[in-house]
């Protein structure tokens, strides 16, 4: 199995230009919302992903092309 950080990138390349909560990141990947949000924020730090909205707590999240 890829490591969780690959198949989130994976996941929002796939469905690009939408986007997706971490929420939704970890329901579809099987994984915690935490282990998600974390990933995610690494994903965002290298530039992969971009966040590209915000709706109350939520943050969505989308690849960055």
């Amino acid at each position: 199995m890829r490591d969780v950080k690959t198949r989130i990138a994976a996941e929002l390349e796939k469905i690009h230009p939408c986007d997706l909560s971490a929420g939704e990141v970890a329901k579809k990947l099987k994984v915690s919302d935490p282990t998600a949000s974390t990933y995610l924020r690494i994903l965002v730090a290298e530039g992969r992903v971009e966040v590209s909205r915000r709706v109350g707590n939520a943050v969505f999240y989308r690849f960055k092309k």
